[in-house]
């Protein structure tokens, strides 16, 4: 059997495990009380490090992006992707589409770590950013800032109009990154805002300038 029958048995032992378990308790870490995590990484990283994506079928890929969204918790399938940008670039194309937001939110954080291929990964989290899920959106709007994104600062203020309070702190850490001038106008705006997690990011975002 190869890679991707090993990581496709694995896959489908995990979705076992998950039908017996009650859909209203499926709720925080819930996956992590599955006990067989660790073969389940190993076929994983095996595809990755054994295939070239341009080899990978259909079912491969959306069991790939199954796994990363299973491991929202330890991200260790994830972090394995740092050194693999051609990987990590078609699994965040294909979960554009995807309805799997917890490989989307996962993939977002890689792809701000690949500023030698900025342009592609821009590119993808530009669509990331406008996703329905608001954690997908900030971790893409964070992800963006990190990259030193173009589009940043005007993705961080519309953030900051939506009112949303982890928009706007999401905004504040980006704004950091890529238009610190603007701080301390919005260190004003998050006290005219008035909650507690708003103003005293903003606050550290402001110190965090002068580190």
């Amino acid at each position: 059997m190869d890679a991707s029958g090993l990581l496709r048995e694995q896959v489908d032992r995990f979705r076992e495990w998950a039908a017996l378990y009650p859909i209203h308790e499926r709720i925080g870490e819930w996956e992590c009380g599955y006990e067989e995590w660790r073969p389940l990484w190993a076929a994983a990283i095996a595809v990755l490090e054994s295939l070239r994506p341009d080899t990978w079928t259909e079912k491969c890929s959306a069991d790939l992006l199954y796994a990363i969204a299973r491991d929202n918790e330890m991200e260790w399938i994830a972090a394995q992707l740092y050194g693999k940008p051609d990987a990590l670039l078609k699994l965040a194309r294909l979960s554009i589409d995807s309805p799997e937001s917890d490989a989307k939110w996962q993939l977002a954080v890689q792809l701000g770590t690949q500023s030698a291929r900025k342009a592609e990964a821009e590119t993808l989290l530009l669509h990331l950013v406008d996703d329905e899920d608001e954690y997908v959106s900030r971790r893409s709007l964070l992800a963006l800032g990190v990259l030193k994104s173009v589009q940043a600062e005007f993705l961080a203020e519309r953030a900051w109009l939506t009112g949303h309070e982890y928009q706007r702190i999401a905004a504040l850490w980006v704004l950091k990154d890529v238009a610190p001038a603007k701080l301390a106008q919005y260190v004003r705006l998050a006290k005219e805002d008035g909650r507690r997690f708003v103003v005293e990011n903003a606050e550290d975002a402001l110190k965090a300038c002068g580190d």
